[in-house]
């Protein structure tokens, strides 16, 4: 369910209103350690593309303000819940593709939804429908990166965030993988970022507490 949000009785108004008018949107980019959740999901014989993107999500819906979007007119408001709309090669093309899968609270319904509507795809190509309240996830695992962004014609109309990771590399005993968030300023700040950075890391040094 969306539920608008009353400008005039907001805390957030000014800010709103301030980076709508500017039209700003940006990325942050982040190494993330994956050292105990890979292996915990290595041994566990799970793919790492949708047990990292349940990972995401949890840390998402955990917090309003990547949780934003507008209403047919055009009033700020929030979801109750954001599912996922990910990124996926077309082996039989080499383009890419985008399917969505609907966010489960437990990580063993959604590992088992995403996995299906992956394996169709890459059976038959069947694609999934798309959800407004999704928020938009891509991994690029043939390289690894330092930075980050995307560059839309406006962001006016488009407060849901970004989320973006590549190929993990070695870096002494640890695993690490670049993250990118990007978001518009209009629905969060750095400080909401670093929350989300929070959550979704407690869940990559604690994997044994959340896959289940």
């Amino acid at each position: 369910m969306f539920h608008p949000i009353e400008l005039d009785r907001w805390e957030r108004k000014d800010t709103f209103q301030n980076f709508m008018d500017l039209d700003c949107s940006y990325s942050v980019t982040q190494d993330l350690c994956v050292t105990p959740f890979h292996a915990h999901v290595r041994a566990r014989g799970l793919r790492f593309y949708p047990a990292f993107s349940w990972a995401v999500l949890y840390a998402v819906n955990r917090h309003r303000e990547f949780r934003m979007g507008l209403d047919g007119e055009g009033r700020p408001g929030y979801y109750d819940e954001i599912h996922a709309e990910y990124t996926v090669l077309d082996r039989r093309t080499g383009n890419m593709d985008s399917l969505n899968t609907a966010y489960r609270a437990a990580f063993s319904e959604f590992y088992a939804a995403m996995s299906a509507d992956l394996e169709r795809f890459e059976r038959d190509g069947t694609r999934t429908v798309s959800r407004e309240n999704s928020v938009l996830l891509s991994c690029v695992p043939w390289f690894t990166y330092t930075g980050l962004s995307f560059h839309m014609k406006s962001n006016l109309s488009f407060l849901r965030p970004m989320f973006v990771w590549g190929r993990y590399r070695r870096q002494g005993e640890e695993l690490l993988m670049p993250f990118t968030i990007q978001a518009h300023h209009a629905a969060a700040d750095g400080y909401h970022c670093h929350l989300l950075f929070a959550d979704l890391e407690r869940v990559l040094r604690e994997p044994e507490n959340y896959l289940k």
